[in-house]
């Protein structure tokens, strides 16, 4: 038996997820914004959330939601907004919402397919993407980031990362931290090729909408700030293409 083939066997045997009841209705909500997770008691809500929100975090890989840009397919996944109410079986009802959030994707996948009837698949493709680079040649760093010296088992407070709009404040994190953040900002892959090992700290500033023209812009803050530069170009992404998804019943 080759390594694919056990692979697939044991998808296939792995128990499918499913809320064992769920209701959903189109959102009565004009404004953007919405919330989704687990509460206690194994309650499952989202309100207000468009489709594409629900898909991006069911196929989310390695602990992060896909982008928007790397889902293909129609307009309507973005605009339609639905709010869902769903309860887990008995089974997992007395986990807590920080227990059920590693199953979230595997329950929302279940519900997109059942109620949505979505069918995916994966692909790479040649998309636009940003390639994060030191932003000069000799290496050093811009005024507000610099290498970190803390001890996270001993100074654990100090060992995180804030993400506000428009600022980001880091202490003792990798690089792949901010290069998901940026990923998320800009909704495109950024790949890191700066070569950079080890932990940081870094304060980050920028004008999120280009009104507060005090600002730099992101690309302009990351060489000023930190000594580093996002350059376009083309590389192969990941992709999540949509084959087939319908306008839910209601209920």
């Amino acid at each position: 038996m080759t390594a694919a083939t056990a692979a697939v066997l044991a998808q296939d045997t792995t128990p499918r997820l499913a809320f064992e009841v769920a209701t959903i209705k189109r959102s009565a909500k004009l404004e953007d914004g919405g919330t989704f997770g687990f509460q206690p008691g194994g309650r499952f809500q989202s309100v207000n959330v468009p489709v594409i929100g629900l898909i991006l975090s069911a196929y989310r890989s390695a602990g992060r939601s896909l982008l928007r840009s790397q889902v293909i397919g129609p307009d309507w996944l973005l605009s339609d907004r639905y709010d869902i109410t769903a309860k887990v079986s008995d089974q997992f009802a007395a986990g807590s919402p920080a227990e059920l959030y590693p199953k979230m994707p595997l329950f929302l996948q279940s519900f997109l397919e059942d109620r949505f009837k979505l069918k995916v698949h994966r692909e790479m493709r040649e998309l636009p993407i940003f390639v994060l680079q030191l932003a000069r040649k000799d290496g050093v760093l811009g005024p507000q980031m610099r290498r970190s010296t803390v001890d996270c088992q001993r100074e654990r407070a100090k060992c995180s990362i804030t993400f506000l709009p428009g600022h980001v404040t880091a202490g003792t994190v990798r690089l792949d931290s901010l290069i998901g953040d940026l990923s998320g900002i800009l909704n495109r892959v950024v790949v890191d090729r700066t070569t950079l090992e080890g932990s940081f700290d870094f304060d980050l500033e920028w004008s999120p909408d280009q009104t507060a023209t005090d600002k730099p812009s992101i690309f302009a803050a990351l060489q000023e700030q930190l000594g580093l530069k996002l350059e376009s170009t083309k590389g192969p992404v990941d992709v999540l293409v949509i084959d087939h998804v319908e306008r839910p019943t209601e209920d």
